[in-house]
């Protein structure tokens, strides 16, 4: 049986999401695209179906999210100094953006891509680098690396239990 860490939400803030990118406000924030052009679509996403069992980061390009919607949703991060053979499930961190927040993933921040709370679907822009899933991208099996599975509290609720 898996090792099941839980990581407890808390809410989307400038200050403590610094590491990890930014949280867009009405300063000029700047982005970043290493190789080729950005590309923008939308997505619908919808909630873990299961615990968390994969993570991952681009190093090509900052990736910037806009809410479509006014619904409050899940980030999940991990430092982005954390090498793959490094990595330590315990320090990810999982953040509720209010449904009005824009943010960035930066360069390197493990994450997966952000879901829904409370179990809508919920739609995104996405903007990043346009050949960042083909070779600028490092993925992790938390399951099998790991033996470890993560499943996310948010407001004394956990989201999909192990």
């Amino acid at each position: 049986m898996s090792r099941v860490v839980t990581i407890r939400a808390e809410p989307l803030l400038r200050e403590s999401y610094t590491p990890y990118g930014t949280v867009i406000d009405q300063s000029r924030n700047p982005i970043y695209c290493d190789d080729g052009q950005y590309f923008v679509e939308r997505l619908t996403l919808h909630r873990l179906p299961t615990p968390m069992r994969h993570i991952n980061r681009h190093f090509d390009s900052v990736q910037l999210f806009i809410p479509a919607v006014r619904t409050p949703f899940l980030v999940v991060v991990a430092p982005p100094w954390m090498s793959a053979a490094d990595f330590d499930p315990t320090r990810i961190k999982a953040f509720v953006a209010d449904g009005y927040q824009a943010f960035t993933y930066a360069i390197g921040t493990w994450h997966i891509g952000p879901r829904a709370i409370d179990g809508r679907p919920f739609s995104l822009i996405n903007l990043q680098g346009e050949r960042s899933n083909e070779v600028h991208t490092e993925d992790i099996d938390l399951a099998a690396r790991h033996d470890t599975v993560v499943q996310f509290e948010v407001d004394g609720r956990v989201l999909n239990p192990a």
